[in-house]
């Protein structure tokens, strides 16, 4: 079977019943929105590393095919299931919103490339809806679904933009200052006062931060816990249990002039399964700069 059949080349196309009508028919326009809002979801899944926004993506684009067999006439017994549909999106909305800051009047797109994209969609879902209220006989619940997915969308470029660190795949200056400074606020809150930094897959330094009246020592511990966690490729309180008496790795500290250590607070920093870096946190108690390591760690989404 070829891909052309020429017989679109008068711009005319078929309706389902067989009724030719012009390529700008509104029933045509709002099919051909809906496909180029599908297109724009696989653009953005493609970029996002978070498994639950690409499992999300996902799902919605296969049902928005179902949504274009229901506005074409194939598919309106699948209409009910559109409702289950709608309600899971709300509650995404809901946690979106939940785990972004409250805003007021309007939102100006761009914050990061990746928001940007998502916004696109939204404008594009919205000339959805609006397309669809021009096709008559179409079930409301598909409308209702297309306005939902807009405010989803909007909701997901905010959280995005709160969280760009999520999305990247490697380690440069200003995400490491983004974590460095998320992990500090953590601090704060515990109220406890540590050195955080971070090192490139290699072991080399990227940046550091004190926060006031840290621990002279901890410069020191938190640059060797972040190394001695990309180096081992894993917690320095499991490399603990490595080089303990007896153990399989015994006397590896001494053997490398003690470049590597055992305290706990470093974490190797994972994406896809790669290490990337990794992040070293002392100043509080060893679970302390346990729980502050894996919390910096972990803001890079999927390990």
């Amino acid at each position: 079977m070829k891909v052309y059949t020429k017989t679109g080349d008068n711009g005319q196309t078929s309706l389902l019943d067989g009724t030719r009508v012009p390529k700008d028919h509104p029933y045509i326009q709002a099919l051909g929105t809906i496909d180029e809002l599908t297109s724009h979801l696989g653009k953005i899944k493609s970029q996002i590393k978070e498994e639950q926004v690409v499992d999300e993506l996902h799902y919605i684009q296969k049902r928005l095919i179902i949504v274009m067999g229901i506005v074409a006439g194939y598919d309106k017994a699948e209409a009910e299931s559109i409702e289950i549909d709608i309600e899971n999106i709300e509650r995404s909305i809901d946690d979106y919103e939940s785990k972004s800051h409250e805003f007021q009047g309007f939102i100006l797109p761009g914050k990061t490339t990746l928001s940007a994209d998502i916004d696109i969609a939204r404008t594009v879902a919205r000339r959805a809806e609006r397309l669809l209220i021009t096709c008559k006989g179409v079930e409301g619940v598909v409308k209702r679904y297309i306005n939902r997915l807009s405010d989803y969308l909007f909701m997901l470029a905010r959280y995005i933009e709160e969280n760009p660190i999520l999305n990247l795949e490697t380690l440069n200056l200003e995400v490491a200052n983004q974590v460095i400074e998320m992990v500090i606020k953590k601090a704060k809150e515990k109220g406890i006062k540590v050195v955080v930094a971070l090192v490139k897959e290699g072991g080399r330094p990227i940046s550091m931060q004190a926060m006031d009246e840290a621990f002279v020592i901890s410069y020191e511990l938190a640059i060797k816990k972040a190394f001695s966690a990309v180096a081992l490729q894993m917690g320095t309180h499991e490399i603990a249990e490595l080089v303990k008496q007896g153990a399989d790795f015994e006397g590896l500290v001494s053997m490398l002039d003690e470049k590597i250590i055992t305290l706990g607070g470093g974490y190797p920093i994972k994406v896809n399964g790669k290490v990337i870096g990794a992040i070293g946190v002392s100043g509080g108690s060893a679970s302390q700069d346990i729980e502050l390591a894996q919390y910096g760690a972990g803001l890079f989404g999927r390990g």
